[in-house]
């Protein structure tokens, strides 16, 4: 081979390389990962090139969940027994400490917590579990809500009609001024201040006609959604024909009013919103059947369903440029597919098995 023909083949081979690390495509991509892993430590990953940037290193011990603050500054991080939070500054990576409501023989689990959006407080779904001489004594289902400065439990927040639950889904309005308590049918509304209701909006009777059954919808956040705002899949029952239905709605906790729409029978499938909101993506996950679902949002249908290579588990993250799709959880690995074709572009491998995934939209901390 000539010397000029040796260096355009070494010319050709770096492009090429450099194709595959860092795809034109994918040059918009200004997120941080922020990946759990079983190692005590948190990877923080370079959206752009899926390289490991920094890692940070958790006091206690495996991290199990991560809770952004509203302005995505802050990540509020549990361990595997839910009984410590970690509370991490991401621009500085570094811890600004812990808090735990174990005391003596009892031990206390968070299972589920929602920050105020200006971080006075948080709202904490608690179970109490003390040891005794031959079983626990678990606690009723309890609502606390823990001031993040004195680092303490400051009031009980009484279950919405005196009724406790198993689970429960509060969502604090955009100022921190409401929070709206969601049921099955409707949505209560609570003062943040004193912590209670002063209002009830009758969701059921905002997605359809009477008749049409219970909703089965869940409304949590979303990295691209405006505040306040809600977009998801529900699900409600055709009383004429006895089919579940499938639909997509948005929900204005503001001005209490529901955009929705449905789609066709309810399917097992997920949905997560794409950059721009025109386009949503969703995985349909079965033994032997995995297939990406596409979403036009703007016409209102289904325009995709590819089948593709799954996993027994799998989380799905949209690129923050939109082209790309993530497949994670569980594993060591970051698959990326094309939004477009849904192939695979490439995968990234990490020596540590991840817990969780959460991608912060740019600029980078």
């Amino acid at each position: 081979m000539s010397t000029g023909a040796r260096a355009a083949f070494a010319a050709s081979a770096v492009a090429v390389a450099l194709a595959v690390v860092s795809p034109d495509a994918r040059a918009q991509a200004n997120g941080t990962f922020y990946m759990g892993t079983y190692s005590d430590k948190i990877l923080v990953i370079d959206e752009a090139t899926l390289a490991v940037r920094d890692s940070i290193k958790l006091s206690i011990g495996i991290p199990t969940s991560l809770v952004l603050s509203a302005d995505r500054k802050r990540a509020y991080v549990r361990n595997p027994r839910g009984d410590k939070v970690e509370i991490l500054d991401l621009a500085s990576r570094k811890s600004q400490g812990t808090f735990s409501l174990n005391s003596g023989e009892s031990t206390v689990q968070i299972w589920g917590m929602n920050v105020d959006p200006k971080e006075r407080f948080a709202v904490l779904f608690v179970k109490t579990y003390k040891k005794l001489m031959d079983r626990y004594e678990i606690g009723a289902p309890t609502l606390l809500r823990y001031d993040l400065a004195k680092k303490a439990v400051t009031d009980t927040i009484a279950w919405p009609n005196g009724q406790e639950r198993e689970n429960v889904q509060i969502i604090f309005s955009p100022a921190g001024d409401f929070m709206y308590f969601f049921t099955n049918d409707d949505v209560l509304v609570y003062d943040a201040a004193t912590l209670k209701e002063v209002d009830k909006w009758d969701l059921a009777q905002s997605f359809y006609e009477e008749g049409m059954g219970r909703i089965n919808a869940g409304f949590g956040s979303d990295i691209y959604e405006e505040p306040g705002f809600y977009t998801n899949l529900f699900r409600v029952s055709d009383p004429v024909n006895r089919r579940l239905l499938m639909g997509v709605a948005r929900v204005d906790l503001a001005k209490r009013s529901v955009d929705f729409y449905t789609l066709g029978p309810s399917q097992p499938v997920s949905f997560r919103l794409a950059p721009g909101k025109r386009r949503a993506y969703g995985i349909l996950s079965e033994v032997g059947n995995y297939q990406f679902w596409s979403f036009d949002l703007e016409n209102r249908r289904v325009i995709g369903k590819t089948e593709f290579a799954g996993r027994s588990r799998m989380g799905l993250t949209i690129a923050t440029s939109g082209s790309h799709l993530y497949i994670h959880t569980a594993g060591n690995t970051i698959d990326v597919y094309d939004a477009e074709t849904f192939r695979k572009v490439r995968t990234a491998e990490y020596n540590d098995d991840m817990t969780f995934i959460a991608l912060v939209p740019g600029p980078r901390p």
